[in-house]
């Protein structure tokens, strides 16, 4: 930031953002070591009570193949630390040591990490997209286009950000009546970032990069100090037009859409797949289901996923 002039002293919620969502090794010793090891105790506990559970629910309900895939879990999930078990399914083995550390990993992530980057998500990107921008002003002619590209790419990246800015970082629940002004506000701050993005491809690129990377350091400060409503102030707001909040809810609908249909179409297809290639029916679920989050994934992108299954509780 400081190659456009920006000081750190003038970013002084920015700075302690940036403190914030780094990996202090004391943190990184109690709860970032504590939550995963708990997390694997809870899992290899967790699974064979489930599996238990579910099949005496089975048998009682005479539901014969609910009740065998239990029974099978239940039998092998006792035989993974063993490798010399009778009978033991190293493929089994080796899914049960994955999934452990994944959901491990996760929890890890999540600890660590979590509760700073979900609130200064925003001001991340915002700060990534300063040093794009720095880049793209240093690039000769011949890079200078290719820079441009990446500074527009990570934008985009931000612009999904500013959409959920209220939720992450201006404490607005799902239902709070508040939620309509930040998303209004929103709708004007993209629309400020559209006109300034189409200044990089006018007859003063350098200057419009410039304006670009102060525009962002001011999102990202107020964004840092929780005052999502006012991201810009009205000066700069005075002559934009919004983007329209009916056309991104559409396009967002759609995107929904195009991800359930991949992955419904996934799952049909390997559903007549994997009985042809030798697949297990206790493991073909966890096929399914992988197959259909890969296929989503591929259509609409991991960040979106990610966003509908965050609107589940628990997942």
């Amino acid at each position: 930031m400081e190659y456009f002039g920006i000081t750190r002293d003038a970013l002084p919620e920015t700075v302690r953002a940036q403190r914030a969502m780094s990996l202090p090794w004391d943190y990184m010793l109690t709860r970032g070591l504590v939550a995963p090891i708990a997390s694997m105790v809870v899992t290899v506990t967790t699974v064979p009570l489930v599996a238990w559970v579910t099949g005496s629910i089975a048998q009682g309900y005479g539901l014969g193949r609910a009740e065998s895939v239990a029974s099978y879990v239940l039998l092998q999930w006792g035989k993974v630390p063993d490798d010399g078990a009778p009978g033991r399914d190293p493929f089994f083995a080796v899914l049960a040591e994955v999934g452990i550390v994944t959901v491990a990993s996760w929890v890890m992530w999540r600890t660590a990490h979590k509760g700073a980057l979900r609130k200064y998500w925003l001001t991340q990107r915002t700060c990534a997209a300063v040093r794009r921008c720095a880049d793209a002003k240093k690039a000769g002619a011949a890079d200078f286009v290719d820079r441009i590209r990446h500074v527009e790419t990570l934008c985009r990246a931000v612009e999904w950000s500013i959409w959920r800015s209220h939720l992450r970082r201006g404490g607005m629940p799902r239902r709070s009546s508040s939620r309509a002004a930040g998303r209004r506000h929103a709708a004007r701050v993209i629309g400020a970032l559209h006109d300034a993005l189409e200044g990089l491809h006018g007859e003063a690129p350098k200057k419009a990069l410039d304006d670009l990377a102060k525009m962002l350091t001011t999102i990202g400060e107020q964004h840092a100090r929780g005052q999502v409503t006012v991201l810009l102030p009205e000066s700069a707001l005075a002559n934009t037009t919004a983007v329209s909040m009916r056309s991104r809810a559409i396009n967002d609908s759609f995107v929904i859409v195009r991800g359930i249909v991949a992955a419904l179409v996934a799952a049909a297809v390997l559903d007549h797949v994997l009985p042809g290639l030798g697949v297990r029916d206790e493991l073909a679920g966890w096929f399914l289901a992988g197959g259909a989050l890969a296929a989503a994934v591929i259509a609409v992108g991991w960040r979106r996923v990610r966003d509908f299954l965050g609107v589940f509780p628990g997942l």
